[in-house]
């Protein structure tokens, strides 16, 4: 690199994207990933939200089926991006599995921390 840092592959240590700062395309695309981790996993609070359980670092929320719009609408938004990041192809935008309960532990900063979709099964 002669001296230049700029050059050559780097490694996030927050987001743990391999990118190359030097190059501006790169540089977009690390800022876009940065933006949809973070506005993608920024949980406000609801009036009507279901809380399951609260410790002292954060709560978890409970999300059913019949739940308001934006409650599915964010949900959907989490799991889209737990897949991407899990390498898994991309489900049908807007489609939730059938009988579903998503739960999100949000921590002190209104940010969700952990996700869990559970199913139940016959077989």
């Amino acid at each position: 690199d002669a001296g230049q840092e700029q050059l050559g592959a780097r490694h996030c240590g927050s987001c743990g994207m391999l990118f190359a700062p030097g190059v501006p395309e790169d540089q977009l695309q690390h800022l876009r990933h940065h933006r949809r981790l973070r506005e993608g996993l920024r949980h406000p609070g609801w009036k009507q939200e279901r809380v399951v359980a609260e410790f002292w670092d954060g709560k978890i929320v409970l999300i059913l089926p019949g739940d308001p719009r934006y409650a599915l609408r964010k949900a959907q938004e989490v799991l889209e991006l737990v897949d991407s990041e899990l390498g898994f192809p991309g489900s049908s935008p807007g489609s939730l599995p059938d009988n579903f309960r998503i739960y999100l532990f949000v921590g002190t900063g209104k940010c969700i921390l952990g996700c869990l979709l559970a199913q139940p099964i016959q077989q």
